[in-house]
Parts: structure tokens; C-alpha cells; sequence
């Protein structure tokens, strides 16, 4: 077991710094997926109310667009979890570099394997968000055809 020293700090810290800039990047879109779920929440509650609207064809935009709009929060979800799950796999990667450095644990394949994990979330999560995106533009055009009729 090596002591620590600081050779062995400098050398975590420097070996940290990608993970935790991959942590805050992905802290970021984090921000920005939770901001379109509850957006798409608040959107739900609208179109719920409308279904008691009297108009037969109001009512039945208001179902379509709310199916939309489930989905989307599904996608989103989906996409806060596989986002949340990369940050995690970042946190263990940089757990396993502390134990690589300070306990002279040979664990490269394990620091590797928790970067890919994390890298694979964070794709997950990418491949959600579009879906929602193409989602959200379903959603706008039966919007923008009920006032362009």
C-alpha cells in the first residue's frame, strides 16, 4: 500500500479532473431535461382541463396532444435517469482512481468499465431527449393546425 503523499494527491487531482468535467457538463443537460419534463408537466395540466371543454373537436385535440405529452414525460424521465446514472458512473470512476492511487489496487479495467458505463448513459440519455424533441414538434403542428383552420 503506498502512503499518501503528495505525489499521490497531485497525481488523483489530475487524473480527476476529466470526471468531474464530465460530471458538470453533464450537470448542465441534467438542468435542461428537468426543465423540459416540467415543462411538458405543466403543458399535461393544461390539455387535462380542456378535455372538459364543451367542443367535441377541442376535446379531442386536447386527448391527442396529451398522449403526445405522456410520452414526452416518459422520454424525459427515461432521459433524467440515464443522465443521473452517468454522473454516478463518473462518481466511481473517480472513487476506483483513488483506490488505484492511494491503495495500489490495480483497477484500470474497472476505472474503464465505469467510464464507459458513463459514457453509455449519457448517450442513452441523448437518444431520449431527441425523442422528445421530435415529440414536442408532433405536439406544436396539431397546435398550429387547430388556428391555422
Amino acid at each position: 500500500m503506498n502512503a499518501p503523499n503528495v505525489e499521490s494527491f497531485t497525481r488523483l487531482l489530475q487524473l480527476s479532473v476529466s470526471p468531474v468535467v464530465l460530471i458538470s457538463g453533464v450537470g448542465l443537460l441534467l438542468l435542461s431535461v428537468t426543465n423540459r419534463l416540467g415543462r411538458a408537466i405543466d403543458r399535461s395540466r393544461v390539455l387535462a382541463r380542456e378535455l372538459d371543454d364543451k367542443d367535441v373537436n377541442v376535446a379531442r385535440e386536447a386527448k391527442e396532444q396529451l398522449r403526445i405529452m405522456i410520452r414526452r414525460a416518459e422520454f424525459l424521465r427515461l432521459s433524467v435517469s440515464m443522465t443521473v446514472a452517468s454522473i454516478f458512473f463518473s462518481c466511481v470512476m473517480i472513487l476506483f482512481l483513488f483506490v488505484l492511487i492511494f491503495f495500489d489496487i490495480h483497477w484500470e479495467f474497472e476505472v474503464l468499465g465505469a467510464f464507459c458505463l458513463s459514457l453509455l448513459s449519457l448517450l442513452g440519455s441523448m437518444i431520449y431527449l431527441l425523442l422528445d424533441i421530435y415529440l414536442s414538434l408532433k405536439a406544436l403542428k396539431i397546435e398550429v393546425a387547430r388556428h391555422l383552420k
